[in-house]
């Protein structure tokens, strides 16, 4: 789904819905979301945790991220990916990064949340990847080189295989280094927009949302799922992550039944508060309609009252008038 909401002040940073369909946040998680993942290996402002969610829950069908570092976001966007009721299908997330280090970095945070199974993780650029993964992602999330040329060639690269309508969001689009030039992600997204391939949508956090236009004519596709689970797995092992793929396999069930296990004790602890509450409010709402049947005894007394006095004024003036 496109976002098609769109904010062009761009020293705004405030959190804001891309999406006419969301209430602002979409679920308590995505509420959530930054203090929940705030441990984790990655750098992010609450207003990129809150981008990234959204946009997963809306968009999260085939997910590219470009420099993955340790996995922090891309908890965030499959959490929102998986948390939408009306997607159809697994979510596929596809991360890209040039240091080794990064990929069993990340595995261990998505094994470690249950989300392993999701994502399939490359050791190389943008350009090798396209060559052997034809996929066309559906939300892109940029944080790889941040140097004017490598995120230069990363966005030209991202015009030839996305569609029109795709959320880009550009990580550091708002951070000083842009000023001095040790960074050229906000250099690069502006030529990028004023190239036309995309639109303004935002700054979230200290990341810009851009909207590809119809420039990228490429349509959204993903892999078959027993594709994508043979290459995901075939991948951790080339890349030295892991030996043995149906151990690896093993570990990632157990690790979900896991985070499912967790998911059911904090929904139990939820719902155990929720009855509390209940009680509490049956109990208040008990104590209201006893004070209002007082209230309304008393009102009837009073008026029953008023009635005498006003009787008894009568005979009163009409004993002073005769005498």
């Amino acid at each position: 789904m496109t976002p098609d909401l769109r904010y062009s002040d761009r020293s705004d940073a405030s959190m804001r819905p891309s999406w006419s369909a969301s209430p602002g946040f979409v679920n308590a998680e995505h509420r959530s979301a930054y203090n929940d993942t705030r441990d984790l290996p990655g750098w992010q402002e609450e207003g990129d945790s809150y981008k990234l969610y959204e946009m997963g829950y809306f968009a999260g069908d085939v997910i590219l991220e470009i420099g993955v570092y340790g996995g922090r976001s891309a908890v965030v966007e499959l959490r929102g990916a998986l948390s939408n009721p009306a997607r159809d299908r697994a979510p596929q997330f596809f991360g890209i990064d040039l240091d080794p280090a990064a990929i069993g970095r990340s595995y261990k945070t998505l094994l470690d949340h249950g989300l392993a199974e999701y994502a399939l993780l490359y050791h190389g650029d943008l350009e090798n990847f396209i060559t052997e993964f034809f996929i066309r992602p559906t939300m892109v999330f940029v944080d790889g080189d941040h140097r004017y040329p490598g995120i230069k060639g990363d966005l030209e690269t991202l015009s030839e295989i996305l569609s029109p309508g795709v959320p880009v969001l550009c990580h550091d689009y708002s951070n000083p280094e842009n000023d001095t030039g040790e960074y050229g992600v906000r250099r690069a997204a502006t030529e990028w927009e004023e190239a036309g391939y995309a639109e303004f949508a935002g700054v979230f956090g200290c990341a810009a949302l851009f909207v590809t236009t119809g420039r990228c004519r490429r349509p959204c596709s993903g892999l078959r799922p027993e594709r994508f689970a043979e290459r995901r797995l075939e991948l951790l092992r080339r890349q030295g992550v892991v030996e043995d793929p149906v151990a690896v396999r093993i570990a990632e069930l157990e690790a979900r039944i896991e985070a499912c296990e967790t998911e059911r004790a904090a929904a139990t602890a939820r719902l155990r508060e929720l009855e509390a509450e209940r009680v509490r409010d049956s109990a208040a709402i008990r104590n209201l309609q006893e004070r209002v049947a007082i209230l309304l005894t008393t009102r009837s007394a009073l008026r029953r009252l008023a009635a005498a006095s006003a009787r008894r004024i009568g005979v009163y003036d009409y004993l002073k008038r005769r005498l």
